[in-house]
């Protein structure tokens, strides 16, 4: 007799153990299955010109979700599970020539048909800007003209240039006439214009009579010329 109920409480014990492997095999199915089979989607796509992006809705998404669009590979931004940008830069230029329908793959499988009724260029480059104020005639010339400096092409009137600084000058009896403009620095000091970067004077015994800021090499140009024409050998 005590045998035999030996051999039932085996019985009993290996069928409980196969019912645990079954109830755990059952209970990571419905833990793990749901995950493995899961993957992500596109729900829709939209081309944001103003903000210069085309937005993507889904799900699943993540920093490893690769996308093609029209052939090419297009980076992503701004990437959260059910949301991610695909900004404007070279690859969309480059996809997007025309209107038309393009197809959008996410990682090689789940894909749109995105249709865009117009290209996707970049934006042209900004406007350069504009010259500085002030003219293009020299500031000085008509000082220059009235001041009594003989205007009989007699003067020596050295130039050159230090680094940026174009400079010349020109000295007659008790007259001296200079002008430099440095187009990186148009710096004018009309308390002492002697400190100035930029500019063009008429120093008569010693003080300036004529002192004015150059500010672009129009100008420069223009009392250089002046001095060519009327003072300078």
């Amino acid at each position: 007799m005590a045998t035999s109920i030996r051999s039932r409480k085996v019985q009993k014990t290996g069928t409980h153990l196969l019912l645990r492997r079954m109830v755990a095999l059952f209970i990571g199915a419905l833990l793990w299955g749901p995950v493995a089979a899961f993957t992500a989607e596109i729900h829709s796509v939209h081309v944001d010109r103003e903000g210069e992006r085309v937005i993507v809705r889904g799900s699943g998404f993540d920093l490893t979700t690769g996308f093609t669009l029209g052939g090419g590979a297009v980076p992503t931004a701004n990437v959260t599970p059910t949301e991610l940008d695909i900004p404007f830069g070279p690859e969309i230029y480059s996809a997007v020539q025309w209107e038309a329908s393009y197809r959008l793959i996410m990682d090689g499988t789940d894909s749109v048909s995105v249709y865009i009724d117009a290209p996707i260029t970049a934006p042209p480059p900004p406007p350069p800007p504009p010259p500085p104020p002030g003219g293009t005639d020299c500031p000085c010339k008509t000082a220059w003209s009235s001041s009594g400096i003989p205007k009989d092409n007699f003067t020596w009137c050295p130039y050159g240039q230090d680094g940026n600084q174009l400079w010349m000058y020109g000295v007659r009896d008790n007259w001296t006439i200079s002008m430099a403009f440095d187009p990186g620095n148009i710096f004018f000091d009309p308390v002492n214009p002697g400190n100035s970067v930029s500019y063009c004077v008429l120093i008569n015994n010693g003080s300036y009579s004529v002192a004015e800021p150059v500010v672009n090499v129009e100008q420069y140009s223009d009392c250089e010329l002046w001095m060519w024409r009327n003072i300078c050998i």
